[in-house]
């Protein structure tokens, strides 16, 4: 007589079938978002309190507080809908949700919206970090200078005209500043780098959305699944 063995599946069999279901580059993407707002939050106050401590003007950048909470809860928002929409419109997840024509019209259209909302955040957080720039321009050209005098009256802040001793001081405390702005002014090249990544991986879902044959393989026979080029295909982007 032969024993007839059952099969089941191991902790990793289920961990890696789990696994299959996550968008991965998305979350990638999402988890260097966070990074980037979360330095960038941190730096820009610190930088923001210090510079008016430095410049001795308690109004400067009165709006910098209200700024950062709403960009940051904003960017947050709109990363946790990205990755829930890529968790939707990639395989195996998107060949159950989205089993239909109708429905697989519908996925693209939310992805083209996504990837509209990600370009034109892009483009805005390339100028953010332009301008995050600027404080770090003023400050090493300032360093580097060894100039008897600054006139800070020269850049619209208050403080007058820095000389001698009081001037040496300004320099030091200055170089603390470069550091934060220098934090700032990196963690929004990654946020910017976030975006990318979720440029590419949203474009990856339009592309095989839009073959009906991909998203509605049970609407198919056995021989044009095994023919489809994308029969052997797995996005989990």
């Amino acid at each position: 007589m032969r024993l007839r063995s059952g099969h089941s599946d191991t902790c990793c069999d289920k961990f890696l079938k789990c696994l299959g279901l996550v968008p991965c580059p998305t979350l990638l993407s999402w988890i260097l978002l966070l990074l980037g707002l979360g330095c960038m939050v941190g730096a820009i106050l610190f930088g923001t309190w210090d510079t008016r401590d430095l410049l001795e003007d308690d109004d400067l950048l009165w709006f910098m507080e209200y700024t950062v909470i709403g960009v940051s809860s904003g960017m947050f928002l709109v990363g946790c809908l990205i990755l829930i929409s890529s968790h939707l419109s990639s395989e195996p997840t998107s060949r159950r949700v989205f089993n239909s024509f109708k429905k697989n019209r519908c996925a693209q259209g939310m992805n083209i919206f996504a990837l509209v909302v990600c370009y034109i955040l892009t483009v805005c957080w390339v100028l953010a970090t332009a301008i995050f720039a600027v404080p770090l321009v003023l400050i090493i050209n300032m360093l580097i200078v060894d100039a008897d005098s600054v006139d800070l009256g020269v850049y619209g802040f208050k403080g007058g005209v820095k000389t001698g001793a009081y001037l040496e001081t300004f320099k030091e405390e200055s170089k603390d500043l470069l550091i934060c702005w220098g934090i700032v002014f990196c963690s929004s090249v990654v946020i910017v780098n976030s975006l990318i990544c979720f440029i590419i991986c949203i474009t990856a879902n339009i592309t095989h959305l839009r073959d009906n044959r991909f998203a509605t393989l049970n609407a198919y026979s056995s021989e044009e699944v095994r023919n489809s080029k994308h029969s052997v295909l797995d996005t989990n982007m």
